[in-house]
């Protein structure tokens, strides 16, 4: 399943692959836009998510 996340500057919509959001989400802090180019922090919840999406897919974090 593939995640939106929106700009908190412009509030452009970024949709997020599954494969970004399990293999990248749960050690990157921040993710840029693709309109205005500005950073935006990926929520813990995030984080969260695609960390434990990892430990599905992988069986742990490594």
């Amino acid at each position: 399943m593939d995640y939106l996340m929106f700009c908190d500057h412009c509030g452009m919509p970024k949709p997020i692959e599954e494969y970004i959001m399990r293999e990248y989400f749960w050690i990157a802090s921040h993710v840029y836009c693709n309109n205005c180019e500005m950073a935006n922090d990926i929520p813990k919840h995030l984080q969260s998510l695609a960390l434990e999406m990892r430990k599905n897919r992988y069986g742990s974090i490594d």
